[in-house]
């Protein structure tokens, strides 16, 4: 057979064995497991459940998403579940930065951040620290001041416990500011602002989006928002690199996937997320329980995730949680 014969007939051979394949089925062509790493009813369940139908509309016809709640040891074994499963894109889940990245610091996960592939993320919370309306600190210098004249001697709640977002950046303040706050951990938002509105402590931390209802009221002050510009939901609170401290700190909810998942699987992935958070109708419901929303990109939160994972692991050798 001649060379040319035989490159044709490989060819035809080629052809016919692609033609009886089956063909690769568009993504996604089976239901998707989205993993919440803690209970029903809370604010990443609420946001989950929420973005999912949006995200299903854009994915295309057929695409369905189940919500799948996995809580427990603080969001480690629905996590856990996220960076073990399958990289195919049928199991992805919220993670909660810097909660999860916490958790990897303190070196007791069966995972680490690298065995994740961030896809978007959809909420940042940031956080905030208030005061009573009569306090008399009406600035964050205010409060450094008061903690170098007595180490340890301010005490500032949390809603959250040790290692949570509240605590870590109570944390970075205090490396920051050279001085020493006490902690006192609530456990939930609503005992630490009764704490806080009844001078049972000085100040306290939480996210913004816990603290609007009564900063608008007057019955609180907050005197610094841990983001990088003036929240729009408060814009007279200043932000603490306004009074001269770098800290950035908030509750992110975002959507990630075991490593490794397709690259074309990520980016359907995303371009539905991204879709769906300029869906009027996601945006209308979103706005009307004033939710947050901060959209980053795959390689935006990435970049976000590891800055985290930096501040946390400078905090921790300076001031280990646990």
């Amino acid at each position: 057979m001649k060379p040319l014969s035989i490159v044709a007939a490989l060819g035809t051979a080629l052809l016919l064995t692609a033609a009886g394949a089956p063909a690769r089925a568009d993504y996604p062509d089976k239901p998707i497991e989205m993993i919440v790493a803690f209970a029903p009813g809370g604010g990443t369940d609420v946001a989950a459940r929420s973005i999912a139908r949006y995200m299903e509309k854009y994915l295309g016809p057929g695409a369905r998403i189940g919500v799948v709640n996995k809580p427990g040891a603080g969001g480690e074994i629905g996590w856990t579940s996220v960076a073990q499963g399958k990289a195919d894109g049928y199991t992805i889940g919220f993670i909660n930065a810097p909660a999860i990245n916490a958790l990897v610091v303190e070196g007791k996960t069966k995972f680490k951040m690298s065995d994740f592939q961030p896809v978007a993320n959809l909420v940042y919370d940031p956080g905030v620290l208030v005061v009573p309306k009569n306090s008399p600190y009406s600035s964050l210098k205010d409060l450094v001041d008061a903690a170098k004249k007595a180490s340890g001697a301010v005490v500032i709640g949390t809603s959250g416990a040790s290692g949570s977002s509240e605590h870590i950046a109570l944390l970075n303040f205090q490396r920051l500011a050279d001085t020493k706050f006490t902690p006192a951990f609530f456990g939930g938002t609503a005992p630490v602002r009764q704490a806080v509105l009844g001078g049972h402590v000085p100040a306290a931390t939480m996210n913004l989006s816990e603290a609007l209802q009564i900063a608008r009221e007057g019955t609180i002050k907050v005197i610094g928002v841990m983001s990088a510009e003036r929240s729009s939901y408060l814009p007279d609170a200043p932000t603490f690199r306004e009074g001269g401290y770098d800290v950035v700190v908030g509750a992110s909810r975002g959507i990630a996937a075991p490593k490794g998942i397709p690259a074309d699987v990520i980016a359907k992935l995303e371009k539905a997320i991204d879709q769906a958070l300029k869906d009027p109708e996601y945006l209308d419901a979103a706005k009307k329980a004033e939710i947050p929303l901060q959209y980053l990109a795959s390689s935006d939160f990435k970049t976000f995730l590891d800055r985290a994972s930096t501040d946390l692991q400078a905090t921790w050798k300076a001031t280990p949680w646990k």
